[in-house]
């Protein structure tokens, strides 16, 4: 048995390295069957992300989910009182364009002049939030948008709306219009296959103009290329400083505000899309052309530039041509609508600076957009052969009676002062809405009366023409009338009729100096006592401290005064006090 058990110690010990180098085998047979398993699980959600990542930028599923909450939370509404919940833009073109940038200067200067704050809008916590972060507030933009007034009764006597021409709807642009604009811009828009895609973001575009911006690193100069589309373009030339891209922070925003405005009508984007392509025909910037202004949107860029009206061009393109005069007139027209479209890369430079340019790059499209079936060969003939003329002037200015203006432009002329604005073209392209005291009927028959004032028939009726009267050889027509109607209200008097027979823009009620000889003493000194007894109304019962504001920064010596005087006749047992306490503004 002792040797038995010898024998069997010894084979023991030899088989042990090996039993060692098996087991090792099988580890390490094992760590890389992990490995493996752990790739192929890694690769499988990789690729499983990917799919994903594929779907969802085919379909935008997930985002319309996500946006169309959001855009349901972002809301807005009017409050009483000021609200302290509004994030005033800061640039832009469009919002400075329309005064939105200017609003809290503009409620400051108001203030001054004794106007409060009635209502203004409150924003919901997710409004707030999404703004906060970078982006620019979701609201329904007005394409159109400028001056409005209204009489006493709510009738508009005087409006303004900028750009002055534009398509009314998707509906009302000529299809080859908007064809030839996807073509450029945004091949992609209208494909139905995914009905709630994001069509604020070509991913395609996008991957390739972020691997070009790589590559430029590498290899200065290179030319990246685009990833805008028509959302993100609209974005950037109404809301991003100067209407330019400032990097890549900037076009994320663009992205980012796009999105989110284009889940505005819900997860279905094909009516926005309809939108977008009307927004932004009537809201790219096409230059400015000297005594005019700024140029905005394509119908008033034919107009002003070409002197082509939007309702003619868009019958035009509408047609189909019979005869060669017809297609040459199509051929013109579709040049000019092309080359602005175009244009809208480099309006300065191509309308203004270097037209020879844009016409090398109309004839240059023209081609392509042949040669890929979205125009007829006819057509692209028809439109190289014209030639663009240009507009050295600005359009005629329509004529107007300055007897039916003179109550609006008094209103127009106290509210550039009130807002400190430069001139009136600034205040008409302001978004705002004026309401006044005035009655249009009663203004009206005023103004019927006044034009008969020049007529020997009616004066002579009226008997207005006799001895220390009119003479009847008078020359009649020089004689200029104005009247001004005034009625007591219980908050004061309120404007109900301002009118002269003067048919020019000079206002004789408020422009006018009148010599008066001795009796002007005591209309001075009655006006005077007026002015200071409305001031006392103003300030009675304003705070010391905000009367010494007044004082300090009074454009008017009156006004610095009677604030003084105020504040110090309010101060109990000051020497101001006892000494004025009979008097009109102490009391």
């Amino acid at each position: 048995m002792a040797f038995a058990d010898q024998v069997w110690e010894q084979l023991a010990r030899l088989e042990l390295p090996r039993l060692k180098r098996r087991r090792r085998r099988k580890a390490i047979g094992l760590t890389w069957t992990v490995r493996l398993l752990r790739v192929a699980t890694l690769a499988a959600i990789v690729l499983l992300l990917g799919r994903a990542a594929l779907y969802e930028m085919r379909t935008s599923h997930i985002e319309s989910r996500y946006f169309t909450r959001l855009d349901t939370a972002m809301t807005a509404a009017p409050q009483p009182g000021p609200s302290g919940e509004i994030g005033f833009p800061k640039s832009g073109p469009y919002d400075q364009r329309l005064g939105y940038v200017a609003l809290p200067q503009y409620v400051s200067a108001l203030a001054a002049d004794g106007f409060a704050v009635e209502n203004q809008a409150r924003w919901s916590q997710a409004l707030r939030d999404f703004v906060r972060h970078g982006a620019f507030p979701i609201y329904r933009e007005k394409d159109r948008a400028g001056l409005s007034v209204f009489d006493r009764s709510g009738g508009e006597v005087y409006r303004t709306r900028f750009p002055e021409k534009a398509y009314a709807d998707f509906s009302s642009i000529p299809p080859l219009v908007v064809n030839s604009l996807l073509f450029i811009e945004d091949r992609y828009l209208f494909d139905n296959t995914h009905p709630e895609h994001n069509a604020a973001i070509e991913w395609n575009r996008f991957a390739l103009a972020a691997l070009g911006r790589v590559v430029r690193v590498v290899v200065p100069g290179f030319n990246e290329g685009g990833g805008s589309t028509l959302a993100t373009q609209i974005e950037k030339f109404r809301h991003s400083p100067r209407g330019l891209t400032g990097g890549v922070v900037d076009k994320l925003r663009q992205m980012l505000t796009a999105s989110a405005r284009i889940y505005m009508n819900g997860r279905n984007t094909m009516a926005r899309r309809e939108e977008v392509v009307a927004t932004y025909l009537n809201a790219t910037p096409l230059a400015s052309m000297p005594g005019y202004g700024e140029v905005i949107g394509v119908p008033e860029a034919l107009w002003v530039w070409f002197g082509t009206k939007n309702e003619d061009a868009t019958r035009i393109l509408n047609s189909a041509p019979r005869n060669a005069a017809e297609w040459a007139q199509k051929g013109l027209v579709y040049r000019q609508v092309l080359s602005l479209i175009l244009s809208e890369r480099r309006p300065s430079y191509y309308l203004l600076a270097d037209r020879a340019a844009l016409d090398t790059l109309t004839d240059k499209y023209l081609r392509i957009l042949a040669d890929a079936g979205v125009v007829d060969p006819r057509l692209r003939d028809a439109a190289l052969e014209a030639e663009l003329h240009f507009r050295d002037q600005p359009p005629p200015l329509t004529a107007v009676s300055f007897l039916r203006q003179k109550a609006s432009e008094d209103l127009r002329n106290k509210l550039v002062s009130l807002l400190k604005l430069p001139d009136l073209y600034a205040l008409d392209r302001l978004d705002l809405t004026a309401e006044t005291t005035i009655d249009t009927a009663t203004q009206g028959r005023v103004m019927t009366v006044l034009q008969q004032l020049s007529d020997p028939h009616f004066l002579q009726a009226s008997g207005m023409i006799g001895k220390q009267l009119l003479s009847p050889g008078q020359p009649l027509s020089k004689v200029t009338y104005s009247f001004v109607l005034y009625e007591r209200g219980t908050n004061g008097n309120y404007l109900r009729v301002r009118a002269d027979s003067l048919n020019k823009p000079f206002d004789i009620n408020s422009d006018a100096k009148l010599m008066l000889g001795s009796t002007a003493k005591l209309r001075t000194l009655a006006t005077y006592l007026q002015i200071v007894d409305d001031l006392h109304r103003r300030f009675a019962g304003v705070p010391a401290r905000e009367l010494s504001r007044i004082a300090a920064t009074a454009q008017d010596p009156i006004t610095a005064w009677a604030a003084a005087a105020i504040r110090d006749s309010s101060r109990a047992g000051s020497p101001a006090n006892r000494r004025c306490r009979s008097s009109t503004i102490c009391r």
